[in-house]
């Protein structure tokens, strides 16, 4: 085992051992559930200790004494008293101590791996054993995650998550599946699945036709309550990262804005963030490249899209041409 991933799996057992109630809290996307799963697997953890917080309800956590999946500080949660950070985002992949919002160590990994789930197999691999099938869908992940999928299986494994990626029984089933390294029955699921996307695909082109543009931005709106059009924005956002400047799809409760995302090629979107947060009932955190922007007071979409184009065209970044 390297330096590093031995490092790493001490400071997950020493804080497990100091801390008997932890909890593993994770982002609720499919890699967060695998990666969360995992370490639940490896830590011997009760099923029940992991947890995965809303997204529009994140600045409302205050972790304490947990394992956090892909929760920093930059997504609007509160940290208080002892916690540890797995997250291969940012400069380098890390896990790190944190008492309060300080950093008190940290551990950094190699910069080419591609998930999550990846560094916490890698550190508890001497403890795990994956069977071919497993060995496929972890890789399956890598390339989800990291937003180059190549293999069928990712390209059908990501589409079966966005079918039901805001269903609680769904992340339920699946942690239970990866946590039992029961992957026939991930494999199952998936091909049980895939048969519905072609509904996914009509509302991709329901979503294109209400393309329209404000300034540098490029922006479309859904329904969030509508898990075929939330699928279906995460593939138009996916598709339309790779020629606009920055793109915004923002989810409409009832006609009014309630959240967004936020992509962008070649700027830090961190300074948006900072532009928007001194907004009030505005929230925004996540990457350099996308992120998540929750609206806690009633707004117009006029107005939320203006408050965005502002951030953006004050954020002092460069854009690319």
């Amino acid at each position: 085992m390297s330096f590093e991933n031995e490092e790493g799996r001490q400071i997950l057992f020493r804080f497990v051992e100091d801390n008997p109630e932890y909890m593993i809290l994770s982002d609720p996307d499919l890699d967060g559930i695998f990666a969360a799963s995992i370490t639940g697997k490896a830590l011997g953890a009760d099923i029940s200790r992991i947890q995965y917080p809303k997204p529009s309800e994140i600045d409302t956590v205050k972790a304490s004494r947990s394992i956090l999946i892909e929760l920093p500080l930059s997504k609007g949660l509160t940290y208080v008293g002892s916690n540890v950070l797995i997250d291969h985002h940012g400069q380098a992949p890390v896990i790190a101590l944190y008492n309060g919002s300080r950093k008190t160590r940290e551990i950094l990994f190699n910069s080419g791996i591609r998930s999550v789930s990846r560094l916490v197999f890698n550190v508890f691999k001497d403890f795990l054993e994956l069977n071919e099938n497993g060995v496929r869908i972890l890789e399956a992940v890598d390339e989800i995650d990291s937003g180059n999928m190549v293999s069928e299986l990712s390209v059908k494994m990501n589409k079966a998550f966005l079918l039901n990626s805001m269903r609680e029984d769904v992340r339920t089933s699946l942690t239970r599946m990866v946590y039992e390294m029961d992957w026939s029955s991930v494999l199952e699921w998936v091909e049980n699945e895939i048969g519905r996307w072609s509904l996914v695909e009509n509302r991709v082109e329901k979503l294109r036709s209400s393309l329209a543009r404000t300034g540098v931005v490029t922006y479309f709106t859904y329904d969030v309550t509508d898990q075929l059009e939330a699928a279906a924005r995460r593939m138009l956002m996916f598709e339309l990262e790779k020629s606009e400047k920055v793109v915004v799809c923002i989810g409409l409760r009832k006609g009014k804005p309630v959240s967004a995302t936020i992509a962008a090629r070649g700027i830090d979107l961190s300074k948006v963030y900072a532009e928007l947060l001194k907004n009030n009932g505005v929230n925004a955190g996540g990457r350099a490249n996308i992120g998540g922007i929750q609206f806690k007071q009633e707004i117009k979409l006029e107005d939320a899209l203006r408050l965005i184009r502002m951030a953006v065209e004050g954020s002092g970044c460069s854009l690319p041409v």
